[in-house]
């Protein structure tokens, strides 16, 4: 189930986004008509196996990702997320669903280190997207107010998104939405690893944050598995070829728990994922 609280945790906050009228939803309107004139270009006809389904409930939701960054005493960089003024860039279903992933992880991460108005423009941008993916009328309107309420309880706000993990579930699964599930969790994954190894090279002591990102390395070889399997379409087969680039890390430098990274070593991995990531947010 973990997979798909990935999604969530960006989702379940969509039709607040909407009714909050920022600066990210004031085109929606001239989205929505790009969007009807944009190719559907992701294949709807590619089954995920049972066991590839099972990989995609495996991955870690965001807020397990920051939160372990949080306790490796890694700090909060606001420019070195995905700037909310790009969410109007995204045209694509492909796009739009990577990066609802990318801004999932970002929002996590503001929400983590408690970073009131940030997080409030990554819930507008996630919410923008979910909107356009056909999303967010699966949540309640009353979400509303029970936003406000744990807006400051982050511990509240996490046990209120797994609750409501398993309506986004439903949802996904009987709409025949696994390549968006599978694109949301890959934003997710990448900004995850991306703010983790940015993080890495300006922290005193990298070795809290080095064995964080040592311990992604069983999550990128099941996001890697999930995405081979839509090799033979044409939009998705680039996106696991960009992640593949990832196995690098866990075979070129060194990397292992609880051992610290050489600067030079850290640095370099820090520009392969935001080479990756790059590629997802252009």
């Amino acid at each position: 189930m973990k997979a798909f609280r990935t999604i969530l945790t960006g989702l379940f906050l969509a039709f607040t986004a909407i009714l909050a009228m920022t600066s990210c939803n004031n085109a929606a309107n001239q989205d929505k008509q790009a969007n009807q004139a944009a190719a559907d270009t992701i294949k709807k006809d590619v089954t995920l196996s049972p066991e590839n389904k099972n990989l995609l409930y495996q991955f870690p939701t965001p807020f397990e990702v920051t939160l372990m960054l949080q306790r490796a005493k890694a700090g909060f960089i606001f420019k070195i997320t995905n700037s909310p003024a790009n969410v109007t860039k995204y045209s694509t279903e492909k796009a739009k669903a990577l990066n609802l992933g990318i801004y999932s992880a970002d929002l996590a991460y503001s929400a983590t280190y408690n970073f009131v108005d940030e997080t409030n423009k990554f819930i507008a941008c996630t919410g923008k997207l979910a909107n356009d993916l056909g999303i967010a009328g699966v949540y309640d309107p009353g979400l509303v107010d029970r936003v406000k309420k744990f807006n400051n309880n982050k511990d509240s706000l996490v046990n209120m998104v797994t609750k409501i993990f398993n309506k986004t579930n439903d949802f996904l699964s009987k709409n025949n939405r696994n390549q968006i599930a599978v694109l949301v969790a890959t934003g997710t994954f990448v900004e995850g690893l991306y703010l983790a190894a940015s993080l890495n090279q300006v922290a005193a002591d990298n070795k809290p944050i080095s064995t964080v990102i040592f311990r992604q390395k069983d999550n990128l070889d099941k996001l890697i598995t999930l995405l081979t399997a839509y090799n033979m379409d044409s939009e998705l087969k680039p996106i696991g070829d960009e992640v593949s680039k990832l196995k690098a890390i866990y075979t070129n430098y060194g990397l292992e728990a609880d051992k610290k990274l050489p600067q030079q070593k850290a640095a370099e991995i820090g520009d392969l994922t935001e080479s990756v990531r790059d590629s997802f947010i252009k």
